[in-house]
């Protein structure tokens, strides 16, 4: 788990935020820590740099824990983009309030 913290000066919002990272599981916090480090990712982006980092896995499992964060606003789409095949995608970004806890 990481340990996420607001600054006492930062809106409610952050604090929220940070309140609520307090239980990320190992693979969420590694796919948000992926994603700070990508800035931008879409869902393909982001597996593959997860299997670079930390080996073989299921596309789904780094869907699912995206999707998870998002949820928690950990996670922001912020743009669109297209698959590999072709396919329109949505691009995310680690929210401004947890861009530096992961």
């Amino acid at each position: 788990m990481i340990d996420a913290v607001a600054r006492r000066t930062d809106p409610a919002t952050s604090h929220q935020a940070a309140w609520s990272l307090r239980d990320l599981s190992e693979l969420q916090a590694r796919v948000l820590a992926l994603l700070n480090m990508l800035r931008d990712a879409t869902d393909e982006a982001l597996v593959a740099a997860y299997e670079a980092a930390h080996g073989a896995v299921s596309p789904s499992t780094v869907r699912t824990r995206r999707r998870e964060l998002q949820d928690i606003g950990a996670i922001e789409v912020v743009g669109h983009s297209t698959t590999r095949g072709g396919r329109p995608c949505q691009v995310f970004r680690a929210a401004p309030s947890t861009a530096s806890q992961a």
